[in-house]
């Protein structure tokens, strides 16, 4: 082989080499982009499955009986607990969710005694006149606790930061 041909192979395969090298850089960055999307994207949908769980349970201590508040709650309680490892401690959210949590409870509480003394279980009204009293006031502090929750969620979901994909930029 003459000396010109092994130069030229040489160098178209260097080139070859370079150019599998940059393509597999482009391929391991969108890799890496891709990746990094889809961990914002399960964030999300864990930190609204919070959200969702949350008015649920919200709904069911205006319009539901005391077994489906309990069953919200038991689903409640699972995400609450989530949450400590989702969000920020100096945003409050898992203490909101605290609150949310007591604010069922004393719902639950007033609508299974009513229950009961309905069926004839118990027949101690002085009590469900003491809880009815405190399932209004958690009513409403529900309702705000559930307000500022999502005033502190909305960071948390918004995507107005998330940018598009693109190769240089």
């Amino acid at each position: 082989m003459d000396k010109d041909l092994v130069s030229t192979i040489v160098c178209i395969s260097s080139a070859l080499v370079v150019s599998v090298s940059i393509a597999s850089f482009f391929i391991a960055y969108s890799q890496m982009r891709i990746a990094s999307v889809r961990t914002k994207l399960d964030l999300y949908n864990k930190r609204f499955n919070i959200y969702l769980t949350a008015l649920d349970l919200y709904q069911a201590t205006w319009h539901e009986t005391h077994e489906r508040i309990r069953g919200k709650s038991i689903e409640f309680t699972r995400s609450y607990r989530e949450s400590s490892f989702l969000f920020d401690v100096k945003d409050g959210v898992y203490e909101t969710l605290g609150k949310i949590q007591q604010n069922a409870a004393t719902i639950y509480g007033y609508e299974k005694m009513k229950s009961d003394i309905e069926n004839g279980e118990s027949s101690d009204r002085d009590a469900l006149s003491a809880l009815h009293s405190s399932s209004i006031r958690a009513r409403d502090e529900f309702t705000s606790n559930l307000t500022l929750f999502e005033q502190q969620l909305k960071k948390y979901i918004q995507f107005t930061n998330i940018k598009g994909w693109k190769l240089f930029g």
